[in-house]
């Protein structure tokens, strides 16, 4: 099960990289002015992403987190993706020292209502990597609304392909 986990948090990094790159690469003046409020929601998309895969970082390492972390969208979407990118390899860092024992074992946190939960650890990690996977879709249409069609894939299986990998267990 670590092995699978890993690799999908591989991909979950290798995603958020392709999407970063993207996003660094538009020119953000001409976005932020004449499409300010898509601008921003891009920009809050970004940052929920960061924000949930942080706080479930935190609840697994043992910090209850009843809330996000609430970051600031102040900054550009450079910025922003270096906190993405960090993440995805402080999720990585962290699965990868876990034994096997972790993965069966349970997180107990309180969610954002205040309501107390126990989940197992693998899939809480599969709901994080779910969760990042669908705001990436979000972005990609709000993107595409406003004029920026050509982003490449970066579906599951296409990153298998591209690192030579297949699903063994």
């Amino acid at each position: 099960m670590k092995s699978l986990l890993i690799n999908y948090l591989e991909y979950n990094q290798w995603a958020n990289e392709k999407m970063c790159k993207y996003l660094v690469g538009i020119d953000e003046r001409e976005i932020a002015v004449n499409k300010q409020n898509e601008y921003l929601t891009i920009k809050k998309i970004i940052m929920h992403i960061a924000d949930g895969e942080q706080t479930w970082l935190a609840r697994l390492n043992g910090q209850n987190i009843p809330h996000m972390h609430n970051l600031d969208i102040g900054g550009n979407l450079h910025s922003i993706c270096g906190l993405v990118r960090k993440n995805s390899s402080d999720f990585i860092d962290f699965a990868s020292s876990q034994d096997d024992f972790f993965f069966t074992s349970s997180t107990d946190y309180i969610n954002l209502k205040g309501k107390k939960f126990s989940q197992n650890n693998a899939e809480i990690i599969l709901h994080c990597m779910n969760h990042s996977t669908f705001h990436r879709g979000q972005l990609i249409s709000m993107l595409r609304h406003v004029g920026y069609t050509d982003q490449s894939a970066s579906d599951f299986i296409l990153f298998l392909r591209e690192k030579g990998l297949q699903m063994t267990e």
